[in-house]
């Protein structure tokens, strides 16, 4: 192994305890925010958020999760009353939509961990963050060679890098987006 692989593998091993570290503080700050709901409720109605018309299939993909397990987190959720089947759609797998509780509970999710967010960012440049939140979705894009629906970002003929971040990136359902629906 050369110095340049030696330095690769070294990098990807920080990169992977880095987003370890990100996740963990995730679970940890929506925990102390005393969030209604839990991470996974969270990313599931972002989800739907940001792909209007989805099916729990949809979701059981993105995540690579059991359909089975995402039925019975979409019980739950449609126990609270913050999710729920669009009514007279037809066919198998009901397209999902947030009632007004989901939200509530969804901006108000966003609003903390966005705030989390801003606070690590306090004194990054504009450049930086850009570059960072350019290089996020990137990475979360994924290969072409995998078996997964194409992230939302991702143009159909390869990766978003073209748009500002932010331009039309941020997490939908916020009050802002809400106000426009």
């Amino acid at each position: 192994m050369d110095a340049e692989d030696h330095s690769r593998d070294a990098d990807t091993a920080a990169i992977l305890r880095d987003l370890i570290v990100i996740s963990r503080r995730g679970v940890a700050d929506a925990r102390v925010a005393d969030l209604s709901l839990s991470m996974t409720d969270q990313s599931i109605l972002g989800y739907i958020v940001d792909n209007p018309g989805c099916r729990s299939v949809d979701i059981a993909q993105e995540y690579r999760l059991n359909r089975s397990t995402v039925s019975r987190q979409l019980a739950g959720l449609t126990a609270l009353g913050v999710v729920r089947e669009v009514p007279d759609a037809a066919g198998r797998g009901r397209p999902l939509e947030l009632t007004e509780a989901g939200w509530a509970l969804y901006d108000e999710a966003i609003d903390v961990l966005q705030g989390v967010v801003s606070r690590q960012l306090d004194g990054w440049t504009d450049a930086q963050i850009s570059r960072f939140a350019r290089d996020l979705q990137r990475f979360n894009v994924g290969r072409t060679d995998e078996t997964r629906p194409r992230h939302p970002l991702e143009a159909p003929d390869g990766p978003h890098d073209g748009a500002a971040p932010g331009a039309d990136n941020a997490p939908r359902g916020t009050k802002r987006k809400k106000e426009q629906q």
